[in-house]
């Protein structure tokens, strides 16, 4: 389902509430969801695992000697993108 609708704006929790209500199914539980997610974490970073490795390497190096990059910028961005969404997880 989620392949499917890959370019609507449908996030991938609401594909887990999404097809269990289509099909009549009961709630599959809050392990299952985790685990999806888990597993989708670990599909983002094997299939970006280069860059993953490039971005920490240059964000190291723009911490401790200043050196600037566009990977280390990248890296940078991620860090501080990801800031409003651990603010929101912990407020809810």
């Amino acid at each position: 389902l989620q392949g499917i609708t890959e370019f609507l704006p449908v996030s991938s929790s609401a594909h887990l509430i999404l097809l269990p209500k289509l099909l009549g199914w009961s709630d599959q539980g809050l392990a299952f969801d985790i685990a999806v997610h888990i597993g989708t974490l670990f599909a983002i970073i094997s299939y970006f695992r280069k860059e993953l490795v490039l971005m920490t390497i240059d964000w190291t190096k723009s911490v401790i000697g200043g050196v600037k990059t566009p990977n280390s910028r990248l890296a940078w961005m991620v860090f501080f993108g990801t800031i409003p969404v651990c603010v929101a997880g912990v407020l809810t």
